[in-house]
């Protein structure tokens, strides 16, 4: 219960056969629907998987199922396992990707349409987000996320260095369904910034952010103009901030624009929506204030930016594929509800050890659950206090009774986390040598150190390999100094995402490989036992049967 609680403490998502092209049958099938002459009529008849498989099948073009896709509506299931169930029908990427896409409402006349509305009033900022968020992307790597911006039809991105770190995993989501590997060609860490490698194939909406001439008769940007950023702060995705450059220097962009965690290596557009820096660090006032950000200008990077073209030519374009992303939607409310009721839990069905490391197995319902335990031991304890007759009554609401549930379980994405922590404690030789000079009346402090150092893991349902959402490390450091102890160290731990459907019974057997930086290639390796198993399926039952057809 005591590692438990620590570990959690050091955490806090292609229509039957048919004949001729476009649905032009002149003789409808039963299982095409009824030919209507009104076009409205016709698209309200919703296509699924089966139906873009059928026409696959039949021998249609990609190009034909495509067009078929953007003519109709969609009922289309883009989960992680209807992806994988259309590759396994042979449907090609391109389609797959058209299935993804947004589907772009049609204007329409009449008095509820937007025709009929007054028309909004958009200003400056509202047009330039418009028109430039379509180059803005998310930058994920190991251990940091942020922002980045294609600067070519090639597919260069431009960031911030230390977004990419030193990371094997990278990769670039350009909205909630797509995400894609990235590779990275060039950094320079003294100026801040990188330049990743993506295939646009996969993002045929993508544009390229117009970089602001620096060579040309007027400056790029002048104190007090008008800029904004696009970026992903906080988790979110493609969020406008505006502000004033308040500071050119040669190098260098002082403004009072708000650069949040998740906005480094964002565009900062001037007042002619043109890329005149790399957003790069925010110093907040701490008095409440915006503070000032410092962004690096876009003439800085024009030698890393050679650089990484002059390597394209080495090495091979990054795939196409799109990789899993997070769920959008959230875990059942109720669902969370009930683990405050629960009187038992079995909290050991979560956790073990695993070599040199502490497992921890993290689902909405634990998260919860631990999240709320001190909230609900001061409930007891209060509730001993007052049991005697005669004390006041009902003064304070049930755990868990919030006005706002939905802002309150918004965290709760229906996401397995499995945390691998590296265990801490003193060496075998220096806990024999304190206690030989305890015997001599000599007091020496012990000296805790973390054991190992995370580097990768691999989770396997039966054979197959759970491919995470998110392979993330997370940086600790310990600093304790006093009478008894000293510790004084640094590690990664891991936290990977993975999908609710990860784990379950229906694996047969689950296994978990976790390699630490020492033994990069050697494994500790264990067969989750079938109670965790299904103690996990069970938490993300109800998710899974919400989201199911009925």
């Amino acid at each position: 219960m005591k590692s438990l609680s620590h570990s959690f403490l050091v955490l806090v998502v292609i229509l039957s056969a048919i004949g001729t092209v476009l649905a032009q049958d002149p003789q409808p099938s039963p299982a095409s629907p009824p030919q209507q002459s009104d076009v409205s009529t016709q698209n309200s008849y919703s296509i699924t998987n089966k139906d873009v498989v059928d026409m696959v099948k039949a021998g249609l073009s990609a190009e034909i199922v495509i067009a078929k896709i953007k003519a109709s509506a969609n009922s289309f299931d883009t989960s992680a396992a209807g992806l994988q169930e259309l590759k396994a029908a042979s449907v090609p990427d391109v389609v797959i990707l058209a299935m993804l896409q947004p589907k772009t409402p049609t204007s329409t006349t009449g008095a509820g349409s937007s025709e009929s509305k007054t028309k909004r009033l958009k200003d400056e900022l509202t047009t330039a987000f418009q028109r430039l968020q379509s180059s803005v992307v998310t930058v994920w790597s190991e251990t940091s996320t942020g922002t980045g911006f294609i600067i070519d039809k090639d597919g260069l991105v431009l960031t911030n260095q230390h977004v990419v770190g030193p990371s094997r995993y990278l990769a670039v989501q350009f909205d909630e369904k797509r995400k894609i590997p990235a590779t990275l060609l060039a950094s320079n860490p003294e100026k801040d910034v990188a330049v990743l490698w993506i295939n646009l194939y996969a993002l045929p909406d993508a544009t390229v952010a117009p970089i602001a001439q620096t060579d040309g008769a007027e400056p790029p940007i002048v104190e007090g103009e008008r800029v904004l950023t696009i970026g992903s702060p906080l988790n979110q995705r493609k969020i406008m901030t505006s502000g004033i450059a308040r500071k050119v220097e040669k190098r260098a962009i002082i403004s009072d624009i708000n650069i949040n965690h998740g906005n480094s290596g964002g565009p900062l557009f001037n007042s002619l929506g043109e890329v005149v820096g790399v957003t790069t660090f925010g110093d907040p006032d701490r008095q409440g204030g915006p503070g000032i950000s410092g962004i690096v200008r876009i003439e800085e990077t024009e030698t890393t930016i050679r650089e990484a073209r002059s390597k394209m030519s080495e090495l091979t374009k990054p795939e196409a594929k799109l990789l899993p992303v997070d769920p959008i939607d959230l875990f059942p409310l109720e669902a969370i509800k009930e683990t405050v009721a629960a009187e038992k839990f079995e909290l050991d069905r979560y956790s073990f050890g695993l070599g040199e490391f502490e497992i921890l197995l993290m689902t909405p319902a634990l998260k919860y659950r631990m999240t709320t335990e001190a909230e609900r031991k001061a409930a007891k304890t209060r509730e001993k206090r007052n049991k005697k007759e005669g004390a006041v009554q009902g003064t304070s609401p049930p755990v868990g009774d919030f006005k706002n549930w939905q802002e309150y379980v918004g965290d709760y994405k229906p996401i397995l986390f499995i945390q691998a922590m590296p265990k801490i404690g003193e060496s075998f030789w220096g806990a024999v040598g304190r206690g030989v000079a305890a015997n001599y009346g000599i007091h020496k402090k012990a000296n805790f150190r973390f054991k190992t150092d995370f580097y990768r893991m691999t989770l396997l349902c039966g054979d197959k390999e759970v491919q995470p959402i998110h392979p993330g490390k997370i940086f600790y450091l310990t600093n304790e100094n006093n009478y008894f102890v000293k510790s004084n160290d640094a590690t990664y731990a891991g936290i990977y995402s993975y999908p609710a459907d990860a784990i379950s019974p229906a694996c047969g057997q689950v296994r978990l490989e976790v390699f630490s930086e020492k033994n990069p290639t050697k494994a500790d390796t264990k067969n989750l036992d079938a109670k965790s198993i299904l103690r996990i399926s069970q938490d993300f039952e109800p998710y899974l049967k919400a989201k199911s057809p009925q």
